[in-house]
């Protein structure tokens, strides 16, 4: 019995290929490949091409990162918290000044 349903299924399998055509594709594929294939680039769609490229990103990424690592490198550390500047002070003068905005009216008004 289990003899028969293996060889009835095995059967159905190898028949089931029978009514298989060859896929076709749609008119005017191979033209419109041709044509885009053919189609003219300009600077903008060459530059981003160009940028999109995993080795030019990386070679930014790492361009920045090795910028980052020497201005830390060999920034002026030498300053101590005592030797730096104390903030300059306010004068009176400089709070004395006088901002006329557009909501200083005068009343013309006798």
């Amino acid at each position: 019995m289990e003899g028969e349903s293996l060889n009835k299924k095995i059967d159905e399998v190898l028949n089931s290929t029978d009514g298989i055509q060859q896929a076709m594709p749609r008119p005017f594929l191979f033209t419109r490949i041709e044509a885009r294939m053919q189609e003219e680039k300009n600077i903008w769609s060459r530059i981003s091409s160009f940028v999109a490229r995993p080795v030019v990103a990386f070679a930014c990424v790492f361009s920045i990162i090795i910028i980052n690592a020497g201005v830390l490198w060999f920034s002026d550390i030498s300053a101590t918290p005592g030797t730096q500047q104390a903030p300059e002070i306010a004068t009176a003068d400089e709070y004395n000044q006088v901002n006329y905005t557009l909501y200083d009216f005068e009343n013309a008004k006798p």
